[in-house]
């Protein structure tokens, strides 16, 4: 028999059915609808990524930045299955405060496919974001196979603050922490790290220097137009981190 219970909302009486309530931790299935479309809206950014870069460096490295972008995906794709998200969201017995263990070549049987699938998908346009982020900060500066190894092992300083702060077993989580949409996570280890990245290479050649020519943007348009991406990208980012919409997710969203 099922039961019906109303929601306060400012916005409308809402009835929900206490069935498509998920009281362990899972996600429903409007919830994984909900999180792998944010999840696809979160990988145009790496289009945005990609235009405003590319807009912004010289001619001759347009192509090198796109690529580098690429590589965000493919790479720190790449190490972030193989190990990324079982140190971020393992389940294993051996996790500790520090960091999980897990879904190592992440995969998973029937009946928890749903939940791991839809959160791994997620999770991973997080971690590439946190990885491109860092591009621009490098760019015209490194070669192509450098960087290709920086975005393989750029997971490692991305999903272990993933777990402290996501993860029930994290010591920051323990403590009260709240990271809405990755302000920690992804975006503080991202500048960080881009910090880091530029300290190490230098500024580019003669950008400093007032007897060199002027730099000229490749292309205006591909910036503002990867500006816009990015925008829009933002509200996939935010919205799709109530990570579904069942309960009273939805209002959240909204908001």
């Amino acid at each position: 028999m099922k039961t019906n219970l109303t929601l306060n909302s400012t916005i409308a009486p809402t009835k929900v059915d206490l069935d498509e309530i998920s009281t362990d931790g899972g996600i429903l299935s409007g919830d994984a609808t909900w999180i792998l479309t944010s999840a696809f809206i979160i990988f145009t950014m790496q289009s945005g990524f990609g235009l405003l870069e590319a807009g912004m460096v010289s001619r001759k490295n347009e192509a090198n930045i796109m690529v580098k972008n690429a590589v965000d995906v493919v790479y720190g794709g790449l190490s972030y299955w193989l190990f990324g998200f079982a140190l971020s969201f393992g389940k294993g017995e051996q996790r500790n405060s520090f960091c999980g263990l897990g879904y190592f070549l992440t995969d998973a049987d029937d009946g928890e496919m749903g939940h791991v699938f839809s959160k791994y998908f997620f999770q991973l346009s997080f971690a590439t974001t946190a990885t491109t982020i860092v591009s621009g900060a490098m760019a015209e500066r490194t070669s192509l196979k450098a960087y290709t190894l920086y975005s393989f092992l750029n997971t490692l300083t991305y999903c272990i603050p993933a777990f402290w702060v996501w993860d029930d077993s994290g010591w920051l989580r323990k403590m009260g922490a709240v990271d809405v949409a990755g302000s920690g996570a992804v975006h503080l280890v991202g500048g960080v790290s881009g910090l880091v990245a530029t300290i190490m290479l230098k500024p580019r050649i003669g950008r400093f220097d007032e007897n060199s020519p002027s730099k000229q943007m490749a292309s205006p348009t591909n910036v503002m137009l990867g500006t816009f991406m990015l925008w829009w990208g933002w509200l996939g980012f935010n919205c799709g981190s109530t990570f579904g919409i069942s309960g009273k997710k939805w209002i959240l969203a909204s908001r």
